[in-house]
């Protein structure tokens, strides 16, 4: 049997490092490409506040996947399921926030699709042990 909160526990640590360095990189990124290639967010009527809406999703993502990532820790550290609980709630406006960034963005460089990819990834895992671990705090104690 898998240590499930272990294996979360593990996948915060990691997530919020690799966080620090997904924020780091997208916001540089969405900056150079508002500077270098800003005439584009013009090229159409709907498209003048896409830029706006590019940062808007982007400082909404931030908050949320650090308010995720301090529930989740604060959570499995102290073996508490209701942190835990509203830290994979937050996961779905996360993963919809990444979704956007790897989509819906006016530009998106392949490099983009790489770090949206692997934060992807590291989310669906941590859904799925986050899950597995509020499974194991509601069963009753094993005596076996």
């Amino acid at each position: 049997m898998v240590n499930s909160s272990l294996a979360y526990e593990i996948l915060l640590y990691i997530n919020s490092f690799y966080f620090g360095l997904f924020a780091t990189c997208e916001l540089g990124t969405l900056i150079l490409k508002s500077v270098l290639i800003g005439g584009k967010y013009d090229d159409a009527s709907h498209n003048k506040t896409k830029l706006g809406q590019d940062y808007g999703v982007l400082v909404a993502l931030f908050i949320v996947e650090a308010a995720r990532l301090f529930l989740g820790r604060k959570g499995s550290l102290s073996e508490r399921d209701v942190p835990v609980m509203f830290s994979v709630l937050l996961t779905v406006p996360s993963i919809g926030g990444v979704l956007y960034l790897l989509r819906w963005q006016v530009v998106v460089l392949r490099i983009e699709y790489i770090w949206c990819t692997l934060m992807l990834a590291i989310q669906v895992c941590e859904f799925v042990f986050a899950s597995m671990f509020i499974v194991t705090m509601f069963r009753g104690p094993s005596y076996d």
